[in-house]
């Protein structure tokens, strides 16, 4: 794919992605203080369902998918505007894909764990 396909695709993650990003993070702000405050009660947050939405797998997957496609392409978009080396910004392209996997990798992990809790034992670096 060629650099100016690459850089619109970046851009066109970004703009679709923020909106439904920003709306989950608000959801995510507004339930939590459901959970500990009655004063959203009225908004019809009531504790049931604010600890509902705050812990919903589905919700989880999809804010965790959301982060990784805008915080990737928004920073490769950000590397490329800002760092006029070619080789430099095909390294830096390296290492933010490196890091938002690690991020992916870890998440899928704690659901698994989540989900399985057994899963891991016996790995070094997980006591499960």
């Amino acid at each position: 794919m060629s650099e100016a396909r690459r850089l619109r695709l970046y851009l066109r993650l970004v703009e679709y992605t923020s909106v439904p990003l920003t709306a989950l993070m608000v959801l995510y702000v507004l339930t939590g203080y459901g959970m500990i405050s009655p004063a959203l009660r009225h908004l019809g947050l009531s504790y049931a369902l604010s600890s509902n939405l705050h812990t919903s797998p589905a919700l989880r997957w999809l804010l965790n998918a959301l982060v990784v496609l805008h915080g990737y392409s928004g920073l490769a978009f950000l590397a490329r505007k800002k760092l006029k080396s070619g080789r430099l910004w095909k390294a830096a392209e390296v290492a933010i894909a490196i890091a938002f996997t690690a991020y992916a990798v870890v998440v899928v992990y704690a659901e698994l764990y989540t989900v399985f809790p057994g899963f891991g034992r016996g790995w070094r670096f997980g006591r499960g």
